[in-house]
């Protein structure tokens, strides 16, 4: 577990104490609270009420945020989703309830993020890795389904905590393009990193690589060539480069997993 107290990432393990598979949550967060997934990312059990939870997010103000637990949505039982969440379409009316509900305690990770988006603690970018569990009977135990589950749930949770470092540069980046964007996409090399942003955002919205390899080599290239604006400063240069040097950071772990 990370030493800080303003982590970049924090993985929430979310569930129902010994409430067979819904109890995931606090099992994941204790295999993950044994390794080093980095001193940016904060490993929590988040199993009191949602509205406690909300008020935690409210201090710690993570810019990502990763809940895990068991869920159940009728999929098939040791089923694995990880989803990008949003905030949820609801009325002031229907979010009070929902804090309403949180208050005597109750929590679940659809309950987090209605309680947390209603006090307005709930962070830009949160993911759930959920399990479908196969029983939900009293015990202190997970089911043969989640425990095979599980290993894989945890990866997805690695996932995140990995990505999370290029995500943020990307943003940075991207703030730039958005700031000059008329001279930067009128560069090969900059109608490239516009592309790779792109790339960048499906990443983390959908969890998957796509083209980021091809236009990461694609853009080193033009950089190197002196395809990027000639008059680009030192600090956006360095930026660019920085992105790159994460994005090859982050390859060569996935790689090695």
């Amino acid at each position: 577990m990370s030493d800080t107290t303003s982590p970049v990432v924090l993985v929430g393990g979310v569930g129902e104490l010994y409430q067979g598979d819904l109890d995931l949550g606090r099992v994941a967060v204790e295999r993950l609270a044994a390794e080093d997934l980095g001193r940016h990312v904060l490993v929590e059990d988040l199993h009191y009420g949602a509205v406690a939870v909300a008020q935690r997010l409210e201090e710690l103000a993570p810019p990502h945020l990763v809940l895990v637990g068991g869920v159940a949505r009728g999929r098939p039982p040791g089923s694995v989703e990880r989803r990008r969440v949003r905030p949820p379409a609801m009325t002031p009316t229907e979010l009070q309830l929902s804090v309403g509900d949180a208050v005597v305690g109750y929590v679940s990770i659809d309950l987090v993020v209605e309680v947390a988006c209603a006090l307005g603690a709930l962070p830009v970018r949160t993911v759930a890795i959920e399990v479908e569990p196969s029983s939900t009977q009293l015990s202190d135990h997970l089911s043969p389904y989640a425990r095979a589950a599980l290993d894989r749930a945890l990866e997805l949770v690695r996932d995140e905590a990995r990505r999370a470092p290029v995500l943020d540069l990307a943003g940075r980046v991207a703030e730039r393009c958005r700031q000059d964007a008329d001279r930067i996409g009128a560069t090969p090399a900059g109608r490239t990193l516009l592309d790779l942003l792109k790339a960048i955002a499906v990443m983390g919205d959908e969890g998957r690589w796509g083209r980021l390899g091809a236009l990461r080599e694609r853009l080193g290239r033009e950089i190197g060539a002196g395809r990027a604006a000639e008059d680009l400063d030192v600090g956006d240069r360095a930026l660019w480069w920085a992105l790159l040097d994460e994005l090859d950071r982050l390859a060569a772990a996935e790689a090695s997993r």
